[in-house]
């Protein structure tokens, strides 16, 4: 029901695309037309919260497009989030991390796309650095273009609600 309703509002769109790895695609898996789709942007979130860790203390969505996910299912499983930037602020507080994360404390990334793992990783290793532990990822699709290793050899364990050819099939 989530593969077809994402497909309804426009998620997957053919044409020639340059990805944030740098890589060429036929294809582009756009999610933030999913998220500002309140109907859709809640069957993700209870997908992801339904596949939530035991154990989990916060939940983290990835500036930008995770985010509205990480917020929806942070309300319904009343698990706190924080919001990796992509880059710290040069400006205010100069977080890069949003929101109250103490040390220890077990952080689910919550992601809308990966490619190669390349994004996620980088705010695995911000989580890490700020005293968080990371060992869980869940991404709404995922390309199948190296995220899963590249998150294993991090060891963090990636969960997948679709992959690229699921939803790419008729």
């Amino acid at each position: 029901m989530l593969k077809e309703r994402l497909k309804e509002v426009g998620a997957i769109r053919f044409g020639d695309f340059t990805l944030r790895s740098g890589k060429k695609s036929s294809y582009y898996i756009d999610l933030k037309k999913a998220t500002c789709d309140p109907a859709t942007l809640e069957m993700m979130a209870d997908a992801v919260a339904d596949r939530i860790p035991e154990g989990t203390d916060r939940v983290a969505g990835l500036e930008m497009g995770s985010v509205p996910i990480a917020a929806v299912v942070s309300v319904k499983t009343r698990i706190p989030m924080i919001i990796v930037r992509k880059e710290k602020k040069e400006y205010g507080t100069a977080n890069r991390i949003e929101g109250e994360l103490r040390d220890g404390e077990r952080v689910l990334i919550i992601e809308d796309t990966t490619t190669t793992g390349g994004q996620m990783i980088k705010a695995v290793e911000a989580i890490r650095e700020a005293g968080g532990v990371v060992e869980n990822a869940i991404v709404v699709v995922n390309r199948e273009e190296g995220a899963d290793e590249a998150l294993r050899n991090k060891g963090i364990e990636l969960t997948s609600l679709f992959t690229a050819n699921e939803m790419l099939e008729k």
